[in-house]
Order: C-alpha cells, then sequence, then structure tokens
C-alpha cells in the first residue's frame, strides 16, 4: 500500500500512524520525506507492507524533486494499493488534481483520505473532493486519529489475499550505515540492492530519515538502516537536522552491527572519532568501510598507509576489520555482507566456561596481575555472562586493582584464542561480593 500526494498534506504523519511508531520525519516544511520508506504493518487479522513517499510536486523548490518523483514512481508501480491524500484545509488545488489525473490511469484500486478533517463541519466539506472522480472521499484525522477505522476497512478488502505466514518468521542482521555527509552510504545500498533505491547527490545531507531496506543475501534476511550523515553538533543548527541525528543515533543503538563509512578522499575528521567513539561506547559490532577507494592512486605502501592511520585515528576500533570499497563500482561490496554475518556470529559466541579457566590459568601462568602496593590482585574464576557484545566476568581478591594494560592483556588473549573479530569485548569483576565494570575493548 502506497501513501501518496502533493507535499506536507499529512503522508508521513499518517504513516507513522499506521506504522505505530515514529519511522518518518515529520516536520512543516514541505518535501522533508525524499525517499522511499517502508513498514511492514498489522491492522486487525491483517498484514500488509506501507510505503511512505515523497511529494509530488509540479512547483518545487527541491532541486532534488526529479529524484523524488522518480521515488515516487517506483512505489505506485510496487503497490496493489494506493492511499491518495489531500489537505481539506488547503481545498482542491491544481497539484491535487493533477495527481489525481496521474493515479486515474494506473488501473490500480486508489483510495482519497482527506486529512486534517478534525471536526463534523470539515468532514461534511470533504463532498467537495468527489470532484476527483475517484471513491468517496474519507474524511480523516492523523492528529485526532479519526476516520481511520472505516478507511481502513474498506481499504484492506481490496488487498490480495496473503498465503498463511510462518509461525516464527526469521529475524533480520540489522545493519545500521553511518558516517558523515556525503560519505556514500546511499550509493552503497544502491550497489547492494542493484537498483536506484536512495537519492543519491553530492550534495551533504541528502537523506533526511533513517530508511530501513529488508533483503535477502545468501538466503539470510538483512535490514540495512541508511542514516543521515553525522556532523559536528556546532553544525547541526536546525531543527529538522537534529531530528535526522537523533534518528541515526537511535539506529546504532538498534543495530546488530554498524558500518562507519568513512571517504578514502577526504582526511578523517573529528566527527568521525565521535561516531566512532559513540559505537564503542554503545557496545556494537562494527565494520569500517573505506569507500571511493578506486579514487586513490596507489603504489606498494598505500594500503598499509591507510590501514595504519585508520587505527591509530580510531584505536577504540582496534577490533574492528576494515574493507577499501567502492560503492561506485561495486568492488568488495559484496564482502561487506559477507563479514557482517561472520562479525554477527562472532558477537553470538558463548566460550564454555572450563576452556575460559583454562585459558585463565595459563595466561596467570605467564604473566600475574601486577602487584598494587601491598596487594596483588588475584583472579580466581572467569565465566562469560552475555552476547552481544560479548560480557565476562572475572572472580577474584582486589580485583578493583586491576590495572587497564594488564585487562587489555586478558581482552587481547580473549580474542586471538576466541575470536570475536568485529565485537567488542567487556570484563566485569567480583570482589567480595560486589561487581566492578572493566573496560571495553
Amino acid at each position: 500500500m502506497a501513501i501518496v500526494g502533493r507535499p506536507n498534506v499529512g503522508k508521513s504523519s499518517l504513516f507513522n500512524l499506521l506504522a505505530r511508531k515514529k519511522i518518518a520525519v515529520v516536520h512543516d516544511m514541505p518535501g522533508v520525506t525524499r525517499d522511499r520508506m517502508y513498514a511492514d504493518v498489522t491492522w486487525g487479522s491483517r498484514q500488509f507492507t506501507l510505503i511512505d513517499t515523497g511529494g509530488m510536486d509540479i512547483e518545487p523548490i527541491d532541486e532534488f524533486i526529479d529524484l523524488v518523483q522518480l521515488q515516487v514512481e517506483v512505489a505506485i508501480d510496487e503497490a496493489d494499493v494506493i492511499l491518495f491524500m489531500v489537505d481539506i484545509r488547503d481545498g482542491i488545488l491544481r497539484q491535487d488534481q493533477i495527481v489525481a489525473d496521474k493515479l486515474r490511469r494506473t488501473n490500480k484500486p486508489v483510495f482519497l483520505a482527506v486529512n486534517k478533517a478534525d471536526n463534523a463541519r470539515w468532514s461534511e466539506a470533504s463532498i467537495d473532493f468527489y470532484e476527483f472522480g475517484l471513491t468517496s472521499p474519507y474524511p480523516i484525522s492523523c492528529t485526532q486519529n479519526l476516520g481511520l477505522d472505516s478507511l481502513m476497512e474498506d481499504l484492506l478488502q481490496q488487498l490480495p489475499s496473503s498465503s498463511d505466514l510462518p509461525d516464527q518468521v526469521p529475524m533480520s542482521l540489522k545493519i545500521a550505515i553511518v558516517g558523515r555527509p556525503n560519505a556514500g552510504k546511499s550509493s552503497l545500498i544502491n550497489k547492494l540492492l542493484g537498483e536506484d533505491r536512495m537519492i543519491v547527490s553530492s550534495v551533504p545531507g541528502t537523506t533526511r530519515d533513517a530508511v530501513n531496506i529488508q533483503f535477502s543475501y545468501k538466503h539470510v534476511p538483512f535490514e540495512l538502516i541508511d542514516t543521515a550523515g553525522m556532523r559536528r553538533k556546532s553544525s547541526v543548527k536546525e531543527k529538522l537536522e537534529k531530528s535526522t541525528v537523533q534518528r541515526a543515533i537511535r539506529s546504532i543503538r538498534q543495530s546488530d552491527v554498524t558500518w562507519l563509512i568513512l571517504d578514502a578522499t577526504r582526511e578523517t575528521s573529528r566527527q568521525d572519532k565521535v561516531i566512532a567513539d559513540f559505537i564503542a561506547r554503545q557496545g556494537k559490532s562494527c565494520l569500517i568501510a573505506i569507500n571511493k577507494w578506486d579514487l586513490i592512486k596507489k603504489d606498494e605502501t598505500t594500503f598499509n598507509r591507510f590501514t595504519d592511520n585508520i587505527y591509530r585515528t580510531f584505536p577504540q576500533l582496534t577490533y574492528v576489520p576494515q574493507v577499501f570499497i567502492s560503492a561506485e563500482t561495486g568492488q568488495r561490496t559484496n564482502n561487506m555482507l559477507d563479514m557482517s554475518l561472520q562479525i554477527h556470529r562472532s558477537a553470538s559466541t558463548r566460550v564454555p566456561t572450563p576452556d575460559l579457566n583454562q585459558l585463565l590459568s595459563d595466561l596467570k601462568g605467564k604473566r600475574q596481575p601486577p602487584r598494587v602496593g601491598r596487594f596483588r590482585p588475584k583472579l580466581r574464576y572467569m565465566t562469560q555472562v552475555e552476547t552481544h557484545p560479548p560480557t565476562f566476568l572475572i572472580f577474584g581478591t582486589n580485583t578493583n586493582k586491576i590495572k587497564a594494560h594488564y585487562e587489555a592483556y586478558l581482552v587481547n588473549n580473549i580474542r586471538r584464542t576466541f575470536g570475536f573479530e568485529g565485537a567488542p569485548i567487556r570484563i566485569f569483576y567480583r570482589s567480595n561480593a560486589k561487581f566492578r565494570q572493566g573496560g571495553t575493548t
């Protein structure tokens, strides 16, 4: 089901209302939605996929309007049912007439939702929209949640019958794609999907919503979350952009694996470091992709120079693998999906307690924790208590005196022995019946 209409009639508000969560950015400024946005919706006993689209505008001020219109065309072509929205407060406008004419030619069921009918007087005024020659207009109010039951009851009857759904649907591997504006995030998604799913432009800030895209790769369901470019706080002036950055941050928190996209043609910035630090503090599995690698002149030292520089720049992500890609040519882009699967498996690993304690014994035999004053920490027992991220609990005495360099020694050997590539490792301590948290490495 695709929601279409001119800008600022309430399409994204209705999308969020039906999806029962705030997915699309809603703002008074016309043209906020640019890319297609999808949500799986359950209404009563029926399930369907809902598509939010950008505004169809014949007198645009948005420089991306041609690309937005292409996204709307694709959504209309994909849909079985079209929900055409207008604004009752504006009355019948020329733009609405043009959209209505276009939708009539689709030969698909079109339902006319007249939004902002917040009271009986406005509901009665909806009869003016019979002029479009579509179905009977349905007066609704997204802000008041009025009229939706009647609209949805009739609309769902036009959806094709769905086959019985399986009792359990495989969970998608959620990947948040983050980085500075114009690093190539949307281009990468288009290359992976083999279609122009996202609007791509050299103008920073083209992507505004956090757009969720589901697909399968090697029979594994993935969900890619393309986020708005994250700028320095001093650059985030508009309320709209603040909202999109907040959604990018939330996408990192909700992801299974985060892709940090860097631009090989630009120096890493302070904002890249801030993003990397946020990923590490959230305990997220991660993959660093250096995009636009095809534009770099190379010699036998180029690869090592880039790799060493990145790990020096992001010491908090030394556990993270790097991949050098080109979203333009597709160079190594599929490798990112394979590596993400491996990283997710690593983060899901649970090590048997006897194996951990054998490792702890071996490490203590080679190198005891250093003495602090009159006391030397004694580590007696280790067990794994969590995955995602892999989290370990060590029992002992005077564990509050463990130094950072010794904890790094433990973490590095846990990783060397059991893997966990791309996943952070956390260590907690219990001494005298109390917990003490170690670092994340």
